[in-house]
């Protein structure tokens, strides 16, 4: 298919593209059979002290450059929201809802469309999405589009919580906005968007699929859950423990547990251009000035675009990589900043704690549900452990801390494979044999690097 359209005929997949009617989507469970575990407060915290980062160099993960940490991020904040359930009441996933479609549709980007949400669109060219101009020598003259405030006029306002993450949606806009370049001459103007947009989502899902996915299970893994047929090309989903009879979900498996392996990704320190000195990613930004941290929720100051070469391989010096995927958490993490937790808490044990008020089961137990069952001799553990422990412990015994291990990455993948097989506008229900046919580094594929080289932010 041609990204080119001649004549007055309407492109394919228009009639299909993303359309949220609710917004929002449903919480459930993988593993209904399995028991709660509930572990003591003190046996938790016992957990989360012991996940003293790895210093230096050893501790990086030499397979995953570090943006793909916050990609995984923006993944998150385009499927899941949930900003009702609390860490000290039991909650039942069937009465949650999250705030953001099961889906890889961009919502956090395109937000309810033109007419819903018309501030995140350019009112001189509609079918573009607006890109923020500053003035005055303090701040950067591209940015996100904000208020008179500082706050981000975006689709999901988690989006602009530091500086990283805010500027991967910014190379997002302007993806799009290429993309809208690219069709200008050739699509009907009352087609434009929506061809836009399908075109954009479709690359997007085929980088989730076959670019961060693939790096975090390995493609053993994702070619058992997404089979591709040899003789027509066609692609199908292979799905043995995510299952719906309507519509999907978010399992709480995936989405308290087995998603949050991002979080022992995060590295210390970050530089993120050419001039600016690496910073910590966590700060107490109330004693530290505008140019010490990357929170966000604020104009973006002089100098502060990133360079995307320092976090994805883009040519010339090595990016920073990851940190491994493994039972440690770098120090930030491990003592958060009192704007975002009062007690300073571990997010390791607010994850755990999360986990229990969620009822999951132990990692033990959904282990032996999916018979990838690793002993706990092998994996150094005593006794069941929750959840999002055994799942880091699993990848870096059986993965090295270079991959999600059996069960996590099993969960990972046929949740990301699955959500885009249930929904019936994404590329794998509509063109099973689709293959991406933007410009790319290898024709008939698309990374997050040809993304950004392709929105012109590289």
């Amino acid at each position: 298919m041609s990204l080119d359209h001649h004549g007055g005929s309407r492109p394919r997949g228009l009639d299909s593209v993303p359309r949220s009617t609710s917004f929002d989507g449903r919480y459930g469970r993988m593993f209904r059979a399995l028991p709660p575990f509930a572990p003591t407060d003190a046996a938790l915290k016992k957990l989360a002290d012991s996940m003293a980062d790895a210093p230096g160099p050893a501790g990086d993960n030499p397979d995953i450059p570090s943006g793909y940490t916050y990609l995984g991020q923006f993944v998150d904040h385009d499927i899941t929201f949930d900003p009702v359930s609390s860490l000290d009441r039991v909650n039942d996933p069937d009465a949650l809802n999250t705030f953001r479609t099961p889906r890889f549709d961009l919502d956090s980007l395109y937000g309810r469309g033109q007419a819903d949400s018309p501030y995140l669109y350019d009112q001189e060219d509609p079918a573009s999405l607006l890109v923020g101009r500053n003035t005055g020598g303090e701040n950067e003259p591209v940015d996100l589009p904000r208020n008179q405030q500082g706050r981000a006029l975006i689709g999901d306002p988690r989006n602009d919580v530091h500086t990283i993450v805010g500027q991967l949606h910014l190379a997002f806009i302007r993806f799009h906005n290429a993309v809208v370049d690219r069709l200008r001459f050739g699509t009907p103007p009352e087609d434009l968007f929506d061809e836009a947009r399908r075109i954009v989502t479709w690359h997007y899902q085929w980088v989730v699929i076959h670019d961060f996915l693939a790096r975090l299970v390995g493609p053993d893994m994702l070619g058992e859950v997404l089979v591709t047929s040899k003789r027509t090309g066609k692609a199908r989903a292979e799905l043995s423990f995510f299952t719906w009879r309507t519509r999907p979900f978010v399992p709480v498996e995936f989405s308290a547990a087995a998603y949050r392996f991002g979080h022992s990704m995060v590295r210390e320190t970050y530089r993120i251009n050419d001039t600016l000195e690496p910073l910590p990613i966590l700060t107490d930004i109330r004693i530290a000035n505008r140019l010490q941290h990357f929170g966000g929720f604020r104009t973006l100051p002089k100098g502060w675009t990133v360079q995307w070469k320092h976090l994805f391989p883009l040519g010339g010096d090595a990016p920073q990589m990851s940190r491994k995927i493994d039972t440690r958490l770098a120090e930030p993490m491990r003592k958060l900043p009192p704007l975002i937790d009062n007690a300073r808490r571990s997010l390791g044990l607010i994850n755990m704690l999360r986990g229990r008020s969620l009822q999951l089961p132990s990692g033990q137990a959904v282990a032996t549900a999916m018979g990838t069952t690793v002993s706990n001799a092998d994996l150094g553990l005593a006794g069941e452990t929750p959840l999002w422990f055994y799942l880091l412990r699993e990848s870096e015994v059986i993965g090295k801390g270079h991959r999600l291990g059996p069960t996590g990455g099993r969960i990972v993948a046929e949740v990301l494979v699955g959500l885009l097989k249930g929904d019936p506008s994404s590329f794998l229900r509509q063109e099973p044999a689709w293959k991406p046919e933007l410009p790319s580094a290898e024709p008939g594929t698309f990374t997050m690097i040809d993304l950004l080289r392709f929105a012109g932010v590289a």
